[in-house]
């Protein structure tokens, strides 16, 4: 059986943060001050911030102190990259946690995908490991009141929105003290995210902890970690099947049906998640404004259809995944009679579908 698309219009803005890390100070270079005492990351490291009570750590190698790098009260680790990092506690006895917060450099924009790497190092001090970590983002900073675990039930009741923990795809312990160990997962964003909450938002009883001191001991111990290069980079629109989306980066002049500049990067999007799916196909619409007859908007709105069909196709995509048409000014967005309204109906719109099932 045949699909019909469930008609939603979703306008697909060029995101400036395509290739740019979001995060605000991700590698720890830029400080306020040189470490010299311990639980110094609010006052010392710019950006980064404590969002609970539990007091972060920030090394740098300009400290004389036990905060240096890369010999530090810790241990030894030497930076990922540049000359600094942070550090806190994933573990601890009677659920202690340490949390780190940045604010990101953009608002994250509904329904684009982004992607979030960081790096870990176990401390040589250390007496586990654990390979539970996670992030949240939310509207605006967050003040919690505690030194525990900040779980979902905290994060539900606190002053701004926050997304749900995400926690990041589980490779086995992270018990290296020598080397650092990437993270990343990718998120589709909800449109309010604009700072990121990094730790172990489980207790210590959900976490997986590998204790590797003396069997025989019963005390809880600690795992305490170095982060270092952390960055947030926007992936692209996240696109859902049997919708209509229309590329407002694909407007068209009066008259005209080429592309301009800025329509390249919205079209490579729909080419790359294309490129990822190729269960899929897409149905290309051209339509113009009211001003002219309806068989010249008739074929110019086949011309703007087949202008961006070809450029797809030109970037790749096989000719059998595409269509395109023409409905001229028969399906406007807007129906009043001003110069605005007829730049919006001056458009090309796109359906992503799944191919269909020719032997069912």
């Amino acid at each position: 059986m045949k699909v019909r698309p469930h008609y939603i219009l979703f306008s697909l803005i060029f995101s400036s943060s395509f290739g740019q890390n979001l995060v605000q100070n991700g590698s720890f270079e830029d400080f306020v001050s040189c470490p010299v005492k311990m639980s110094n990351l609010n006052k010392d490291a710019e950006h980064w911030s404590a969002p609970t009570l539990g007091t972060t750590d920030y090394f740098n190698e300009c400290s004389r102190t036990k905060l240096g790098v890369p010999m530090n009260f810790k241990g030894k680790q030497e930076p990922y990259e540049g000359a600094a990092y942070a550090g806190l506690y994933l573990f601890a006895p009677r659920d202690y946690r340490e949390y780190i917060q940045v604010p990101l450099s953009e608002t994250l924009e509904k329904g684009s995908r982004y992607r979030l790497t960081l790096f870990i190092s176990l401390s040589e001090k250390s007496d586990g490991a654990v390979m539970d970590m996670g992030a949240v983002f939310s509207e605006k900073p967050l003040s919690v009141h505690t030194k525990r675990t900040l779980s979902q039930g905290e994060l539900s009741n606190a002053a701004a929105q926050t997304t749900h923990i995400k926690q990041f795809p589980i490779v086995g312990y992270y018990q290296d003290k020598k080397n650092w160990m990437g993270l990343t997962f990718d998120i589709v964003a909800k449109g309010f995210e604009s700072h990121l909450i990094l730790g172990n938002f489980k207790s210590n009883a959900g976490t997986s902890y590998l204790d590797s001191r003396n069997p025989s001991k019963n005390t809880e111990g600690y795992a305490y970690y170095y982060l270092d290069d952390i960055s947030l980079t926007y992936l692209g629109p996240e696109y859902k099947t049997d919708e209509v989306y229309v590329l407002n980066q694909v407007n068209f002049n009066f008259d005209r049906f080429d592309l301009q500049p800025k329509a390249e990067q919205s079209l490579q999007d729909v080419y790359d998640y294309l490129k990822k799916h190729p269960n899929l196909k897409v149905a290309i619409s051209g339509h113009t404004d009211d001003l002219g007859s309806d068989e010249y908007n008739n074929l110019l709105s086949r011309e703007r259809a087949s202008t961006v069909a070809q450029y797809l196709i030109n970037l790749g995509l096989d000719k059998n995944r595409i269509t395109s048409k023409g409905y001229g000014d028969s399906k406007p967005l807007d129906t009043a009679r001003t110069d605005e309204a007829r730049r919006k109906n001056r458009r090309v719109e796109f359906v992503m579908t799944k191919f269909e099932d020719e032997n069912p």
